[in-house]
């Protein structure tokens, strides 16, 4: 309560300067009785039930602090000082827990007592006037500032309730404070699930309850299955006796239930209810608590149903949008339990490689949307080729992958092989072009070949290239003669155990606003932290993992890393931009952005505007079409895309704005040389025109000098990065790196 509402209230009461004096001289006249007054009043509360408790143990501390309160309400000033210590003491009152019923009674106490003290005072009257109208505004000022500290303390939690975003953790911390704040025993998630009704979580309630986990019942039962019905609370004070009563909780000695709706956009998700066993529900809930509860089932409502969105999020991100087939995320999981089953069972397991012969000719030269339409059949033929119970994936481009289970002999591998081939070969036509369609297939089969599943991928795909390499339309079988050298197999080893011990870290190099000196974004860059070699840069193991079926891992692990430490900074204030570098497969992977929507998702503090995705100009050249089309999809997310190492490949300007990239890197090769060559200055410059004229955004890459530094800000370059300014770091050196080489 703000002190000049006080004050509005105490001339409201009128409580003259005259009536601060009688309150003084009354308090010279009791003051011998005021030890006496505070003991009676402890007395009389330490009868109320709900007080008792609070007060074991504390009677003697709290006699001696009660009494000097006493004291002071008789003490005859009253400025801002005296009314602000009130305020005080009602926060107080509140933070300590004592019952907002308790405080109402603890002020009925004190005036009685008062009371009966001044009544055997000569001429008591104006006394017990003052009085009542000190201990009116006293009472007025305890209860307004609980009950502001009280909603303070209410929007705190849920505050601290809105960054829960697990279900079950939040579930725990709404009901936690549903209880307390209605004096329940527990609470219960109740989720529907088509016409049914589902127990998922539990607090606080008995073992009795606690057994009905596992039971489902109909959607229209019960007070959970009214509140869905009316999508209002119900509350049953008397649940012995409510028409909603269902034998089973009676049973387990339910005495009070309230159940409140949860809703989402589509219709009912589930129902909270809370519960009393062993404390009585009271008779009626207060309104203030009505709201607050309401609002707790809102908040988990919407947890629940940004769940069900992201559980949907990642289906979509482990489905082909083409095909509707699994698509290589969805991958890893299906091969992993194919191979435990295999083992279980003492059974083969066939890993069939497919790619198709003759599809670029078909895409290229017969358009796009035959090349789809193409690829829609053939997945519709090797549904239909492969038996019930196999897996088929489309794993990249015109690449499927087949799984194989229960088989008992090589036979019917080969049988099944023979069969896919048949299935995909056509002629595709238009407009009079006929052209032919085959497939290459690689195969490996576990347990004979005994590897990881990453290995087991590279086998089979090694036996593809076998194929095709005989002339297509036609499946090798993959044996253990491939021509690896031995230190490239150990790296691969090793690189697949750094993956599973999290050995890979991020360093970051900064981008330094040319003009300022600051920091303007920072750039990931991905290092290995080797157990026996120590911290390795990319150039001793990129190249052997681009290679390897774990790059599609190794790259979504340095997006993920990279997105939650720019969120984090973006949260701490530090608006940077994020640059982050795509590998091939991740440039290449038809789903890459359901998965990167689903991956902004998880970081809502991050700034998406300030993400900027790297793709190396020679794999953005592959196929433009398709990059360009992903790179739309993506921007549609509000990230921008930089085309990295420019000047280093065949890119022509148009390359840059048929890929609609928002920026360019200048590769090192043209910046270092740009001072001792005019013909290199002359390029940098018309880099710098066209970027200008195009609103493209221009970084120098590899400033090592000052002077360099300088050239650049005089042909234009506003940003740049370099072991000038800092080489790359772990993200806690950023910023002093920086500071220290400038």
């Amino acid at each position: 309560m703000a002190l000049q509402n006080v004050e509005q209230l105490r001339r409201l009461l009128c409580l003259e300067p005259s009536e601060g004096n009688v309150l003084r001289d009354c308090g010279s006249r009791i003051a011998p009785d005021i030890p006496e007054i505070a003991r009676k009043f402890y007395d009389r509360l330490e009868a109320l039930p709900d007080a008792a408790p609070l007060l074991a143990g504390k009677r003697e501390t709290l006699l001696a602090i009660f009494a000097r309160w006493i004291a002071s309400l008789f003490a005859g000033e009253y400025q801002d000082g005296f009314w602000a210590e009130q305020e005080r003491l009602g926060a107080k009152h509140r933070r300590i827990g004592i019952p907002d019923a308790v405080l109402a009674a603890g002020f009925s106490i004190l005036r009685t007592e008062l009371m009966i003290t001044l009544l055997n005072t000569e001429n008591p009257e104006p006394a017990l006037v003052a009085v009542n109208k000190l201990l009116d505004l006293c009472q007025y000022i305890f209860e307004t500032s609980y009950l502001r500290t009280t909603e303070h303390d209410r929007i705190k939690s849920l505050r601290a309730l809105s960054q829960e975003f697990d279900p079950e953790t939040f579930f725990h911390a709404a009901t936690q404070q549903a209880c307390q704040l209605i004096g329940a025993d527990g609470a219960a998630l109740i989720l529907q699930e088509d016409d049914w009704l589902q127990y998922a979580f539990f607090q606080g309630l008995p073992e009795s309850y606690r057994r009905l986990a596992a039971h489902r019942f109909p959607i229209s039962s019960g007070t959970a299955g009214l509140a869905l019905l009316r999508k209002q609370p119900v509350y049953e004070a008397d649940y012995a006796h409510s028409p909603c009563a269902m034998p089973e909780f009676l049973e387990a000695g339910l005495r009070g239930s309230l159940a409140l709706p949860l809703l989402g956009p589509d219709g009912g998700l589930g129902v909270l209810t809370v519960s009393w066993f062993q404390s009585a529900p009271p008779e009626w809930i207060a309104e203030d608590a009505w709201d607050f509860l309401r609002l707790l089932s809102d908040l988990l409502a919407n947890v629940l149903y940004r769940t069900q969105l992201e559980s949907r999020l990642e289906g979509l991100a482990t489905r082909d949008t083409l095909t509707g087939l699994p698509n290589r995320r969805a991958f890893p999981d299906r091969i992993a339990g194919a191979i435990a089953r295999a083992r279980r069972h003492s059974t083969l397991l066939a890993l069939l490689f497919i790619d198709l012969d003759g599809f670029k000719p078909i895409n290229d030269q017969l358009g796009h949307a035959i090349g789809d339409a193409t690829l829609i059949a053939v997945a519709q033929s090797l549904r239909q080729a492969v038996r019930q119970g196999d897996t088929l994936l489309r794993y990249a481009g015109d690449e499927f992958l087949v799984l194989l289970e229960e088989t008992g002999h090589v036979a019917e591998i080969e049988a099944v092989t023979s069969r896919l081939l048949l299935a995909i070969r056509r002629d595709v036509e238009k407009d009079g072009i006929k052209l032919p369609l085959s497939a290459s297939i690689g195969i490996t089969i576990y347990p004979f070949d005994e590897a990881t599943v990453e290995e087991l991928v590279h086998h089979a795909d090694q036996a593809m290239y076998w194929a095709k390499q005989a002339g297509g339309n036609t499946w090798r079988l993959y044996e253990d003669h491939t021509p690896v050298s031995l230190d490239a197999e150990d790296l691969l080893a090793e690189l697949e155990r750094a993956l599973e011990r999290r050995e890979f870290r991020l360093y970051w190099q900064p981008i330094i606003e040319l003009q300022s000196g600051r920091i303007s974004g920072v750039e990931a860059l991905l290092r290995w932290q080797h157990p026996e070699r120590g911290l390795l840069t990319p150039g001793a193991f990129l190249e052997a993992l681009e290679r390897s079926p774990l790059m599609p891992a190794v790259g979504d692990w340095v997006l993920q890393e990279a997105l939650a430490q720019a969120e984090q900074w973006h949260r701490d204030g530090k608006d940077w931009d994020i640059h982050v570098n795509l590998a091939a497969v991740q440039l290449e992977e038809p789903g890459f952005a359901h998965y990167l929507e689903r991956l902004l998702y998880k970081h809502p503090d991050l700034h998406k505007d300030a993400l900027w995705l790297e793709i190396v100009e020679r794999v953005a050249l592959r196929d433009i079409p398709a990059t360009a089309g992903m790179i739309q999809a993506c921007r549609k997310l509000g990230v921008h895309f930089t085309l990295d190492d420019f000047g280093t490949g065949a890119a022509a300007i148009q390359y840059l704005v048929e890929l609609e990239c928002s920026g360019l890197k200048i590769d090192k090769s043209l910046v270092s040389p740009q001072g001792q060559n005019g013909k290199h200055h002359t390029m940098v410059r018309a880099l710098v025109d066209m970027a200008q004229s195009l609103s493209v955004k221009i970084v120098a890459e590899g400033i090592e000098d000052a002077e360099t530094a300088e050239k650049l800000i005089n042909l234009g370059v506003t940003h740049a990065q370099g072991y000038h300014f800092s080489r790359p770091v772990p993200a806690e050196h950023l910023e002093q790196d920086v500071v220290d080489s400038t």
